[in-house]
């Protein structure tokens, strides 16, 4: 990306400089609007040549869908939103239902035919 910053500003430094020459003929009201201008591409140009940071690209969440046993046997199923999959271990909190423990994952098929299985996060609630 530098590389085009850096031909980018060069060339509006050219045309910068050729637009000034013709500044010298120009009615006082144009010629300070086009200072005013030209003033503006300046700083832009300057932008321009300051050095980059290299960024990591944001995680953006994802939805996880969990399966939550409860220890009389019934279940209910939840989402969340996380920045990144969660593993066996982890404990997350599910609105409404408080603290599970993620336990294993269930694949569970889905149609129509050809749609990849749906993963559901298996999980235990966290004694309190």
């Amino acid at each position: 990306m530098g590389d085009f910053s850096k031909r980018n500003a060069d060339a509006l430094e050219r045309a910068l400089a050729a637009r000034r020459r013709e500044l010298d003929g120009v009615d006082e009201d144009v010629r300070a609007r086009r200072e005013s201008a030209l003033k503006a591409i300046e700083g832009y140009t300057a932008l321009l040549r300051e050095p980059v940071e290299q960024t990591i690209p944001s995680i953006s969440p994802s939805r996880y869908c969990f399966k939550l046993v409860f220890p009389d046997g019934r279940w209910s199923l939840g989402e969340k939103q996380l920045a990144a999959a969660p593993r066996e271990g982890d404990v997350i909190e599910i609105d409404g239902y408080g603290d599970w423990r993620i336990q294993g994952s269930q694949s569970v098929g889905v149609r129509p035919a050809g749609k990849p299985p749906r993963e559901f996060f298996v999980c235990a609630p966290v004694a309190a």
